[in-house]
């Protein structure tokens, strides 16, 4: 195994804003209003209720996220933790 092969690998997830994981954080969050309106602008780093992995039982490691192998090279380390990215907006993300 050569770690320099997973260099530049990107990870794409494609998603649909709807409103239900806005009106869920507006509510935890008391703020108004609790179900947005079709086009309504998520709010800065709202976008991380959305576009989520979803990884099938069989494909999930002993510590809840995906085994290791694919995205992230297969190392016997212990913990994972996210080390960055960097998210590109061409417009406001809205409901809808």
């Amino acid at each position: 195994m050569n770690l320099k092969d997973w260099i530049g690998r990107t990870e794409t997830v494609d998603d649909i804003v709807t409103a239900m994981p806005y009106a869920a954080l507006s509510a935890t969050l008391d703020r108004e209003p609790a179900r947005p309106k079709p086009g309504t602008p998520l709010p800065a780093l709202w976008h991380w209720l959305y576009f989520l992995p979803l990884h099938r039982q069989s494909e999930i490691g002993p510590d809840g996220h995906a085994r290791r192998g694919g995205f992230l090279p297969p190392v016997a380390l212990p913990r994972r933790m996210w080390a960055g990215s960097q998210l590109q907006f061409h417009r406001p993300l809205r409901v809808g």
